[in-house]
């Protein structure tokens, strides 16, 4: 399957990037705007894969691109180096140098589909067993096993070289296990990989904000979704979003009542102007 791409920049920008993703491949050209798109639905709608946007596009209010990330990575294109940093602020996936080179842009499409690969092949080989609760060995000499129920398991954080679960009641255990261990041992239809360091139990989500999950209704848990991460887990959190269905827009009596008054008074003033003539 190829990768769908949109561009918004300049001109110049677009027509290098538009060429480049036609004739690549792995990309796919879904559409690209001259203009910062404040309303942004057109981009909504398609949801691409990969968002190429200039960095002049950005300033201090950049809800817009926030609303994108939810759904797509996002690429910050510049002219210069020193504008690497706002790649960094908004969790970009990559950052292009202008003018974009043919092979820099391959190189960029070749990490993000080797990554998203990666990351749905971790997400298949996750147990999809459901699991109440699982012992772990919470002391150095593996003597004492702590039993952890998944109803109160709120999120497991990576720390070097072990694990810390936080747990409700402000709880944590930690253990010498790795993230990788954990994620395959816990079943993928309650628990979500958001990041490298970070492994999410779903029920206790309370809110999505751009990048970030608040977690059990505490400000202080509030976890950055990776971008290697992040489609899989918008895909699955899609799974669970109530559809908006399209329907035949329904008019009130009253308003119908008011347009045809109005419609009325139109035809009356044409008729005495001699335009036209109505017979009733």
């Amino acid at each position: 399957m190829k990768i769908s791409c949109y561009v918004i920049g300049e001109l110049h920008t677009i027509e290098s990037l538009c060429v480049y993703i036609n004739d690549y491949p792995l990309s796919q050209l879904k559409g690209y705007a001259v203009q910062r798109p404040e309303n942004f639905d057109p981009v909504y709608s398609i949801r691409p894969d990969v968002v190429f946007v200039d960095v002049a596009f950005l300033n201090s209010n950049n809800g817009w691109l926030e609303r994108i990330k939810q759904f797509s990575s996002i690429v910050l294109i510049s002219g210069n180096t020193e504008m690497a940093f706002e790649a960094f602020e908004h969790s970009a996936f990559d950052y292009l140098l202008r003018p974009v080179t043919f092979n820099r842009f391959v190189k960029c499409i070749n990490k993000f589909d080797h990554l998203t690969q990666l990351a749905h092949s971790v997400h298949g080989t996750r147990k999809q067993q459901v699991v109440d609760s699982f012992f772990i060995k919470a002391d150095s000499k593996g003597l004492k096993e702590f039993l952890i129920k998944c109803d109160q398991l709120i999120y497991i954080q990576a720390m070097q070289n072990y694990v810390v679960l936080h747990m409700e009641n402000d709880q944590r255990f930690s253990c010498h296990n790795s993230m990788k261990e954990m994620e395959d041992s816990l079943p993928a239809s309650c628990f979500s990989r958001i990041h490298k360091s970070y492994i999410i139990n779903d029920e206790k989500i309370t809110a999505i904000e751009g990048n970030t999950v608040m977690l059990n209704g505490n400000e202080t848990d509030k976890l950055l979704i990776g971008s290697t991460y992040r489609k899989a887990f918008f895909e699955k959190k899609a799974q669970k979003m109530i559809k908006k269905k399209a329907g035949v827009q329904i008019f009130s009596y009253s308003r119908l009542a008011a347009a045809l008054i109005t419609l009325g008074g139109i035809l009356i003033n044409l008729q005495a102007m001699g335009e036209i003539n109505i017979q009733f």
